[in-house]
């Protein structure tokens, strides 16, 4: 019984990734229509497995279920995402104080080194992985802050961020270095140890994509 659950769970969860992947960008956009019995014929799966891959999407703020047996895919409404970034700005200039008192040089360097991936990301156009590596930088430095608090805040927020930027960035930065460029002087101020700069050019920067967004509409 014991291997089955955790054959059961990867199934799940390998359910879960895929979906989750198809939402962040796009192939499944808002609105869309998740039927259960679809989705575990389609994949050749038990309709109980997709139902808990489905619930973790909901966990995940990516699904809403509206009916016993279908969920649709959330949409993204300006305004809960620009309060989305706001406490999203709180938390990481918070975090970004605390780590900017306690960060080494091997972490700095850890840091620059994703810079650098996300710079290479950017040359390939490949917005997948550069978003990949950008919310590992930001999720860094709320793990080196040393306050589960901070983590615990900042983890539930991750999916919708990766969906939002995912699908804005590419609109609003021609040039995809930029958004790699935007985090070499929170680098530079956590290697200074200067937690009042780094925190407010921690802000500067979460909250830069909404005077782009502003200054179009």
């Amino acid at each position: 019984m014991r291997k089955r659950t955790e054959v059961g769970a990867s199934i799940a969860d390998q359910v879960w990734q895929r979906l989750r992947m198809e939402i962040i960008h796009g192939v499944l956009p808002p609105g869309t229509r998740l039927v259960e019995l679809e989705i575990a014929e389609s994949m050749g799966i038990s309709q109980g497995t997709v139902r808990e891959a489905l619930k973790r999407l909901e966990t995940d703020a990516l699904v809403e279920r509206k009916a016993r047996t279908a969920s649709y895919v959330t949409p993204i409404l300006m305004d809960e995402m620009h309060e989305l970034f706001t406490i999203r700005s709180v938390v990481e200039s918070a975090a970004a104080r605390r780590t900017a008192l306690r960060i080494t040089p091997a972490q700095c360097e850890e840091l620059e080194a994703l810079v650098d991936h996300m710079r290479q990301a950017a040359q390939k156009d490949d917005v997948s992985i550069l978003v990949d590596h950008d919310l590992e930088f930001h999720q860094r430095i709320c793990e080196w802050s040393d306050s589960k608090t901070l983590l615990r805040a900042w983890m539930p927020l991750y999916s919708q961020i990766q969906r939002f930027i995912s699908q804005t960035h590419p609109r609003y930065f021609a040039d995809l270095n930029e958004v790699a460029d935007t985090h070499n002087p929170i680098v530079n101020a956590l290697r200074q140890n200067n937690p009042e700069e780094a925190a407010q050019l921690m802000h500067e920067h979460i909250m830069l994509i909404w005077s782009r967004i502003h200054i179009e509409s």
